[in-house]
């Protein structure tokens, strides 16, 4: 890549096949995991993040951790748990990405069989990356597994997130039409263990007509189109709301959903699907989105 990043230290000792060529067919045993983390002024709560990726029992194991352009102490931090840790990989970008140039930015470093956004408000159980790695040793059509996620809001409420529905289901169109319906828990696997060499037929996150709102409903979206999605029914991911979470400052507009739902249209006719699979899940999607077509000049 291009000198838009400093890192705090080239990645040293690592234990064997912490980075290294990908696998055709990697096993569990021998599967390598990268951990993405993309942090942004989280100085106050990220050593949490820190310490539970330190803690994971998973041999085979690496993380990067890509600090946007910030000014609190998020990057010296990182830096400082990565001097104790020689899986850790620490840059500083030098100029602000957003969210989804971050996370994009971290795919494009990635080098392993599987990966995994590592979010820095998250926590996550020592045997979450054993766990999840697991699963698709089972089923070689799986893109993705991932666990229930438990969610503590600001004013200390919480909720447990769960995706069920997507269970046993093979057929892409079918788990398309799902991810789209809104009525279920879509962004739960975006805390997954993917399979990095499938999933980068995405071309990464995507910017659009709403900004970042959302941008990772298209990007599951079209991953539910490369293969199944495992759920782990264990609790192994705990999130925190932070009162500067991202997603809190959106205000979920009818204009939001219809950009992001336009999105999600791309990526359907960016797959490899055949054209009468996407004429199956994109028509539906077309009236609806024809029938609740936003008002001109209507904010996002």
């Amino acid at each position: 890549m291009s000198s838009t990043y400093r890192t705090c230290r080239e990645i040293r000792n690592h234990p064997p096949g912490i980075q290294r060529t990908m696998n055709q067919h990697p096993t569990t045993a021998h599967a390598s995991v990268c951990a993405l983390l993309p942090a942004w002024q989280a100085a106050d709560f990220i050593q949490a993040t820190l310490d539970s990726l330190s803690a994971q029992t998973y041999a085979h194991f690496s993380v990067i951790v890509s600090v946007d352009d910030c000014d609190d102490d998020t990057f010296e931090l990182c830096c400082a748990h990565a001097e104790a840790d020689s899986r850790f990989r620490v840059v500083r970008q030098e100029q602000r990405l957003g969210y989804v140039g971050n996370c994009n930015a971290l795919l494009a470093l990635a080098d392993a069989d599987y990966a995994l956004f590592a979010f820095h408000d998250d926590v996550i159980a020592p045997t979450y990356v054993e766990r999840l790695v697991a699963a698709p040793d089972s089923d070689p059509d799986a893109v993705v597994s991932f666990s229930d996620v438990h969610l503590t809001h600001t004013d200390g409420r919480e909720e447990h997130w769960v995706l069920n529905e997507l269970d046993g289901i093979t057929n892409p169109a079918e788990r398309g039409h799902l991810m789209l319906a809104g009525e279920l828990k879509w962004w739960v696997p975006n805390r997954g263990v993917f399979r990095l060499e499938k999933v980068r037929q995405i071309g990464g996150l995507k910017l659009h007509g709403a900004g970042e709102f959302s941008t990772d409903m298209p990007w599951l979206f079209h991953m539910s189109l490369l293969g199944n999605f495992v759920r782990v029914p264990e609790t192994l991911c705990f999130k925190y709301y932070k009162p500067g979470s991202l997603s809190r400052s959106w205000a979920f507009t009818p204009h939001q959903r219809f950009e992001v739902l336009c999105a999600c249209l791309r990526e359907l006719w960016n797959s490899g699907l055949s054209s009468t699979a996407k004429l199956d899940i994109g028509a539906p999607l077309v009236h609806y989105l024809d029938q609740n077509r936003p008002q001109s000049g209507s904010p996002a």
